[in-house]
């Protein structure tokens, strides 16, 4: 993509997770939320790895070649995009097609917490690429929870927990110690006690381990580490992963445990919604 950003905000250029190096400490990290950076890419008719502007607290750009873009993950409110002497409205979720010089502002956060720019040039977009998608994220996702949950299985030391089930019972807030490395959760009704005794060797973790530290339970997110020193009572289900992405400081989540052979389900389910948005 080429863009030019004339008004900073918080935000970077991202491809999708890189695996195969964890074994020399290096995480996967890409994009915090695969499911929107693909989703975007694949209506544009992209490669699935294209890289995307991954935005937190928006900037404002400048648009230095003609092409097609389209928004997706959290939506913004507000969004124009003005092309010449025109001044469009940008709905999320919907291909537009921008000149060289056009201009893109944002607004505040309607929900979520962070926001994709997928962009392809115009001299590799198909014609009548222009508003092919429409609709909300549970009109292409019906994958996620029909409650909101996030979904968790029991992790290695979940037995070592004499209330473990209370983690799935209460709400939790993001607190704000949260990075794309990890979130810390916060709820001062609930006190773990583990039998385990003494310190734990580290061991290996994944993205979505749910750690319990002295100071409460962290998520791992994409950008973690790749080994651990603190008990992983639960872990998100991989096809949960990208949601934790849209939360931010303050904000609730609440979990329910699945089964091993029920989160394979979900993950081809998932897969097989992101083929549904592949361009022929």
């Amino acid at each position: 993509m080429k863009y030019r950003i004339t008004r900073q905000g918080i935000c970077k250029e991202v491809s999708l997770p890189c695996y195969g190096r964890q074994d020399v400490g290096i995480s996967p990290g890409g994009a915090m939320d695969s499911f929107a950076l693909v989703s975007g890419n694949r209506l544009l008719g992209n490669p699935d790895d294209a890289p995307a502007l991954e935005i937190i607290y928006p900037p404002e750009i400048v648009i230095e070649e003609e092409g097609c873009f389209i928004l997706t993950g959290g939506a913004l409110r507000d969004v124009i995009l003005k092309d010449k002497d025109t001044d469009t409205k940008v709905e999320h979720a919907v291909v537009y097609r921008a000149g060289k010089g056009a201009r893109l502002s944002f607004g505040t956060r309607a929900y979520g917490f962070r926001t994709y720019l997928c962009f392809i040039l115009a001299s590799d977009a198909a014609s009548g690429i222009e508003g092919i998608q429409r609709g909300t994220f549970k009109d292409i996702a019906p994958w996620t929870d029909p409650e909101g949950l996030i979904r968790v299985l029991e992790g290695p030391e979940y037995e070592y927990f004499d209330n473990a089930a209370d983690f799935l019972n209460r709400p939790w807030t993001v607190s704000r110690d949260i990075s794309d490395m990890g979130m810390r959760l916060e709820n001062q009704d609930i006190r773990f006690s583990s039998t385990m005794e003494g310190n734990m060797i580290s061991e290996a973790v994944a993205d979505g381990t749910i750690q319990m530290t002295p100071k409460g339970p962290i998520i791992l997110l994409k950008h973690r580490q790749t080994v651990g020193g603190y008990p992983r009572m639960l872990n998100v289900i991989s096809a949960d992963v990208d949601l934790l992405a849209q939360y931010g400081p303050g904000q609730i989540l609440r979990f329910k445990k699945t089964s091993l052979p029920e989160a394979r389900k979900i993950l081809i389910q998932k897969n097989k919604d992101l083929d549904r948005l592949r361009r022929k």
